[in-house]
């Protein structure tokens, strides 16, 4: 489960200099920055008086942030609708769009969403964005719409994303739109985004990516709280992946539809959630398999989780799961009847110490039976949860993990598991600079045939924002990438820079 030496010595060495930057920019503070004397938040120790935990800030540490109103007008934060922590660790592929720190603050701050209210809010909690251009919409009526746009340009080393890949130049467009509500009681979230890397050389390797989300939240009672939400997405499989049946041109591509329904209701010190789901994925392009791919899950869950205002809540979940695949075998006895019928089961802890601490993290188990008694199950241990933590004002880290299983159609294999996890830090040079370093891993194995692929990331961002509604961009991101399939092995560097225009 390790990657080769050589692998993690350039990994390694890339990662030192992420460092060294960082550090050397934190050097550079006191002369660009506005004198700030913030110190470190109170000590993590639980043994402390409950109430000494709140802070009450002084002029000095909330000047980040009060910056937001300027001459009357208040600048508020719109929240579109944002992936789930293991959507964004999971669901992301090497085509897709890496998800912004801000999203993953987000995140993390719903899973302590209240029955009956929205989306705590973590005053005092830098979340990685400028604060000069932190978006504010345009109001119609009930509604508030945010758009943005960034463009820019870049160059890789590895095109390809595989074994012996060739270098070129890019440039790319990201677009998007948000609409958020502005009502007393329930909720409306809406955003749609498309974005698209095109390589000046090597068009067969362009890398569009569409997403659409929704949700909604119905405030039955004051104890009762409905959600319905959706998701779409389409991009591009990844070359190096042991998945990929395209042996030249273009990669298949891949949409996912989602849509969940859950009931939320309080009962004394006891919350119980209960939800109902189905996920699909499409396949589109070539096919070296006779059998295809498509399939859909459909899944039935309960948590149990115990809300005392404690500072360490328990929480029990638990689910029964059917994935179908479009294509049944009829008879065929050259063919695998991967449908499959499972459950899960995990038992977790949140943790919620105001601005200073918070998250939930858990561990257990999921099996999938398939249909076809040629075939293992697939199963294993699961973990997820995430942590955002806040030392200073200025500075905020996040600690993500998720477990994902996937269908596939490999000969022999059940399907795959994979699990993900990152470790991100984002840092307040000044009110309109802001930096972001971010170290990732994930490790996939295929049940049933001897494959694993693993993958090891670094990468460092700033962010200027020169104007209320114009931010430049700069990112440095590598890739190392080990797979026991012959010949997929390699890594990548790429550097980017561009334009952000949002209101």
């Amino acid at each position: 489960m390790r990657l080769r030496p050589e692998v993690l010595r350039a990994l390694r060495a890339r990662s030192c200099l992420t460092c060294v930057l960082m550090l050397g920019a934190f050097s550079l503070q006191d002369a660009v920055a506005q004198t700030s004397n913030f110190e470190f938040r109170e000590s993590l120790s639980f043994e402390d008086d409950p109430s000494s935990s709140f802070e009450l800030p002084s002029e000095t540490d909330a000047q980040p942030f009060e910056q937001e109103v300027e001459e009357g007008l208040q600048r508020p934060s719109a929240r579109p609708p944002v992936s789930t922590v293991g959507q964004q660790l999971t669901g992301t592929s090497r085509s897709s769009r890496a998800p912004k720190f801000s999203e993953r603050v987000e995140a993390v701050s719903r899973l302590s969403r209240p029955v009956g209210g929205g989306g705590i809010d973590d005053e005092g909690v830098f979340d990685g964005e400028t604060v000069q251009d932190r978006p504010v919409g345009i109001q119609l009526g009930s509604l508030r719409l945010t758009p943005s746009f960034d463009a820019g340009l870049g160059w890789t080393d590895n095109v390809e994303q595989a074994n012996g890949g060739t270098p070129d130049g890019f440039y790319e467009v990201d677009a998007a739109v948000g609409v958020v509500s502005d009502w007393e009681r329930h909720e409306l979230g809406l955003e749609l985004r498309g974005s698209l890397r095109a390589f000046f050389n090597e068009p067969d390797n362009n890398q569009p990516v569409i997403t659409g989300r929704g949700n909604v939240r119905l405030d039955l009672s004051d104890l009762t709280v409905a959600d319905v939400e959706g998701v779409y997405s389409f991009s591009r499989e990844e070359r190096s992946s042991a998945e990929n049946e395209a042996t030249t041109g273009r990669t298949n591509s891949v949409q996912e539809i989602g849509g969940r329904f859950s009931l939320s209701r309080q009962v004394s010190v006891v919350q119980l959630r209960g939800g109902i789901g189905v996920d699909r994925t499409v396949y589109g392009g070539q096919m070296s398999s006779s059998q295809p791919r498509d399939n859909t899950v459909f899944d039935a869950t309960l948590r149990t989780s115990f809300d005392n205002g404690a500072t360490f809540e328990p929480y029990l979940e638990g689910g029964f799961l059917v994935r179908k695949y479009d294509e049944d075998c009829s008879g065929d006895p050259s063919c695998f009847d991967r449908t499959s019928r499972g459950y899960f089961a995990k038992v977790g802890m949140s943790i919620d110490r105001g601005p200073k601490l918070r998250g939930e993290f858990g561990v257990g188990y999921r099996a999938e039976y398939l249909d076809d008694d040629r075939l293992d199950a697939l199963q294993g241990f699961i973990f997820d949860g995430a942590f955002v933590w806040s030392p200073t004002r200025r500075d905020t880290v996040t600690v993500s993990g998720a477990t994902s299983f996937a269908g596939t159609n490999i000969s022999g294999a059940s399907g795959s598991i994979l699990y993900a996890g990152d470790v991100r830090y984002a840092h307040q040079f000044t009110q309109d600079l802001v930096g972001d370093v971010q170290l990732g891993y994930t490790y996939r194995t295929y049940q049933g045939v001897d494959i694993v692929e693993q993958e090891g990331t670094g990468s460092f961002g700033l962010v200027w924002a020169f104007s209320k509604d114009a931010a430049l961009l700069s990112r440095y991101t590598f890739r190392a990438f080990e797979s026991s399939t012959a010949g997929s092995n390699y890594t990548s560097s790429l550097i980017e820079a561009g334009l952000r225009i949002r209101r």
